[in-house]
């Protein structure tokens, strides 16, 4: 196992195949963050730099440092897949009723450019966005977009070109990925499941004063009894265009709140040891559990590896996860 470093133009710099532990998230299409502790020499203190890349053996991912502590003789690195660049670039585009895939390509295009990145192949998704999303940095419109839409997102490191390629990718069913107490392949399992979160109405209110308020409702507007989970959403920043006619500024509401509604779902994930290195990130994966009555076909929405003492420990999230949005 090691860990190479590349500079902002993609060239290696450094290796290292030591160090004190290691925490390596990778994430389908929200966040994620690596973080990793090494003793302190002057050839480390050196070679891990701020915004240079790091790319673990491990992993096909490459991820940005965003951190560096020196302290009582040990380097903490810490950062983000190398997606968070698109934290950087924001966009005043609406985007509305529109495949995601072109959408989002789009936007990476008419950004401006950042060292050693390009576009990707297009996968040919046809996932429409039908809420509403504008006035963002380019990582939020992808993670409300994708995750509207179930799509993953990514920077693919291509060596030989020393580039990053972004691309969007929705893997289908690995019909070979089952994993079951039954079948002794899964490992320190946690089950989660929590409707804390979850909203599926939004009543959007618009432009207007007291009872003349324009209001309309978003989402799943025939739920009933318990099965309802309604959420306020002030609209009043979105006012009527000229030339609007009353039903497309209600749509545009509508679109407006279905966008507030993407990550507010019912969370229910399966996390557990694994070490079938067939399984790949954003795979649909079948676990049972008869033990605590789960049974998911759910994606595999995170990967993450931790390795100390020269011990690596490899699990995978499957199901909805807990959203951590940073904005």
């Amino acid at each position: 196992m090691e860990c190479s470093v590349y500079d902002i133009n993609l060239n290696r710099v450094g290796v290292v195949n030591t160090w004190v532990s290691l925490v390596w998230e990778e994430s389908y299409n929200s966040d994620a963050e690596f973080q990793l502790e090494l003793q302190q020499t002057e050839d480390v203190a050196a070679l891990f730099l701020v915004d240079r890349y790091v790319r673990y053996s491990e992993s096909d991912v490459l991820m940005i440092i965003k951190s560096v502590q020196i302290s009582g003789g040990t380097v903490v690195v810490a950062g983000y897949p190398a997606t968070q660049i698109l934290d950087d670039r924001v966009s005043t585009s609406v985007i509305s009723n529109q495949q995601a895939e072109p959408a989002l390509r789009a936007l990476f295009s008419g950004a401006d450019a950042w060292p050693r990145l390009g576009l990707g192949e297009l996968a040919g998704l046809t996932d429409v966005f039908t809420a509403e999303k504008s006035d963002a940095s380019l990582l939020e419109y992808f993670q409300i977009i994708c995750q509207a839409t179930d799509i993953g997102y990514r920077f693919r490191h291509d060596k030989a070109q020393r580039k990053l390629f972004l691309e969007l990718y929705k893997p289908g069913e690995n019909t070979n990925a089952r994993f079951s107490t039954l079948y002794g392949n899964l490992g320190e399992i946690t089950y989660s499941k929590s409707t804390a979160s979850l909203k599926n109405v939004a009543v959007v209110a618009g432009a207007g004063e007291g009872a003349s308020r324009i209001t309309v409702l978003a989402g799943d507007t025939e739920s009933t009894g318990e099965n309802r989970h309604e959420m306020y959403v002030d609209a009043r920043n979105e006012q009527p265009k000229d030339g609007e006619s009353d039903a497309d500024y209600k749509a545009r509401l509508v679109r407006y709140g279905e966008e507030k509604l993407v990550g507010q779902i019912h969370i229910e994930t399966f996390d557990f040891e694994f070490s079938d290195e067939t399984v790949a990130l954003g795979d649909i994966v079948t676990c049972n559990v008869p033990e605590i009555g789960v049974k998911l076909k759910a994606r595999v929405v995170k990967k993450i590896f931790k390795s100390q003492q020269n011990v690596l420990i490899k699990s995978l999230e499957i199901g909805e996860p807990i959203i951590l949005r940073r904005w």
